[in-house]
């Protein structure tokens, strides 16, 4: 029975922290002002790369793994993120 309580216990106090809270007016503005440019600079970086890393990624058949990592990931964090949200889980 003790442990069946602390089970329980433990899956509603560990359920806090993954709760979604709205993003305060001082991550907008960094995210924004910030975040945003960065990741722009980290995507036309991440293409350039990814261009001149094309002919290699082709010879060992990782480039969709390579696109993904200098490509995607960078996309999504500027441009599908909502506004705010530091922490996407991307």
């Amino acid at each position: 029975v003790f442990i069946i309580v602390l089970t329980v216990l433990f899956m509603f106090t560990s359920s806090a922290v993954f709760a979604k809270e709205k993003p305060d007016a001082t991550n907008i503005i960094s995210d924004l002002l910030l975040l945003r440019p960065l990741g722009s600079c980290a995507l036309v970086i991440g293409t350039g790369v990814f261009i001149v890393s094309l002919p290699l990624a082709l010879i060992t058949s990782s480039t969709k793994q390579t696109a993904q990592v200098l490509v995607a990931d960078p996309f999504k964090y500027t441009f599908q993120r909502p506004l705010g949200e530091m922490e996407s889980g991307l």
